[in-house]
């Protein structure tokens, strides 16, 4: 799992890279929790993600578990129309919010904190 990071109105945003499955979640999960300090703001940027399987699932879970414990937000953006439907019919979206756009998720992230 290739992930490139930037912060953009310091909020954190990983792009993630075309699957996120059994061969890349553990490395997902590592990367990102890595970086999950208490409060952060992190957005997720799906635009080029391709493929997620249970794994990957699990993996984004546990991502926003960990985010939930200390006190930061994890939101997604630029979700596919193939993903959507993934995240629909697993019920993610109870849990992770979607945005279109990069600047739309990092502006709700700006929102939470007043």
């Amino acid at each position: 799992m290739e992930m490139r990071f930037e912060y953009i109105d310091n909020v954190l945003v990983a792009h993630l890279q075309m699957f996120l499955d059994r061969n890349g979640a553990e490395n997902f999960k590592y990367a990102l929790n890595e970086r999950i300090k208490p409060g952060e703001k992190i957005v997720l940027d799906l635009e080029k993600l391709v493929n997620i399987d249970n794994y990957g699932l699990d993996a984004l879970l546990a991502v926003a578990q960990k985010a939930l414990e200390n006190d930061s937000v994890i939101k997604l953006a630029r979700v596919s129309a193939d993903m959507q439907i993934v995240l629909d019919i697993t019920k993610v979206y109870r849990v992770l919010e979607t945005y279109p756009t990069i600047e739309e998720a990092v502006k709700s992230c700006g929102e939470e904190s007043r």
